[in-house]
């Protein structure tokens, strides 16, 4: 008896371009890797020194026990004062520079893209530059606009694999949409645009381009960054534009990586009718 055929199953996917951006070679990614761990050094060392680490939470019966005992304890007169501890250096600069963790860059990074949301779309209740007015807080103070990034470092091959780093390259892209063409200075590279070259590569590096560059980096540079940072876990980095001691590696960054393309958000914005893609 002839084996039964099996059922035919069929996939939709989207329509829509994916979002990509360029590949590090092995060389670029260990040069990057030891100019970032470079930088972060100092953070890693005032937190050794100076920062006593959390012992996580404890039980609120225990705690309680011992405020109960401290306060019935009589104190001891005869012991000599403590004298008041010596309190710590200021933090070094670079750390005012940097966002660790992914939930702070995420948020910098949803900053910055609600800069480029038009005010007439459905739902965009934000006030800022792009209806003419100011973004003000609860007390009428006005909040500074956030600084652009130079640097989105994610210890992730692949961000779309994670949900929880899949929106970061789409938020980069809507970053650099505010920052115009017009602050790139014209350069002689053939990969760049020009009137002799209107198509470049688009993961051509450009030197003198200021938008935010992402660096996918593979899963075992994370324990390298942790150390570098005293911190148990480093989910996302970003190195703020005009970091100080950051200039060798945005230069690096900059001469040897190319920008994020998410073009599905131009084609959404077309309303054009894209069929159905059946696998």
């Amino acid at each position: 008896m002839p084996p039964k055929p099996g059922k035919h199953i069929f996939k939709t996917s989207s329509p829509f371009s994916e979002t990509v951006w360029p590949k590090l070679t092995r060389v670029e990614k260990d040069n990057i890797l030891d100019l970032l761990c470079s930088l972060l050094q100092p953070l890693g060392d005032y937190r050794r020194t100076h920062i006593t680490p959390s012992k996580g939470k404890k039980r609120k019966r225990s705690s309680k026990r011992k405020q109960i005992q401290q306060k019935h304890q009589q104190p001891d007169i005869s012991s000599p004062e403590v004298p008041d501890p010596v309190p710590p250096p200021p933090p070094p600069e670079i750390g005012s520079h940097v966002l660790i963790g992914l939930n702070s860059v995420t948020r910098h990074l949803e900053a910055l893209a609600a800069q480029t949301t038009p005010s007439h779309l459905p739902g965009a209740v934000r006030k800022g530059s792009n209806d003419g007015e100011e973004d003000v807080d609860t007390e009428g103070n006005l909040k500074p606009k956030p600084r652009p990034l130079s640097i989105v470092i994610l210890p992730l091959p692949y961000p779309p694999s994670s949900l929880a780093h899949a929106h970061i390259p789409t938020l980069i892209h809507l970053a650099n949409l505010n920052i115009t063409s017009t602050t790139e200075i014209p350069s002689s590279n053939p990969f760049l645009p020009s009137s002799k070259n209107p198509n470049p590569n688009p993961f051509a590096p450009s030197s003198l381009s200021p938008k935010t560059r992402l660096l996918v980096l593979p899963t075992a540079t994370e324990p390298r960054l942790s150390t570098a940072l005293h911190i148990p876990h480093v989910g996302a980095l970003a190195i703020m534009d005009g970091a100080p001691g950051a200039d060798a590696l945005v230069k690096y960054v900059r001469e040897n990586v190319g920008l994020t393309r998410c073009t599905w958000i131009d084609e959404a914005m077309r309303a054009e009718w894209k069929g159905v893609v059946v696998k």
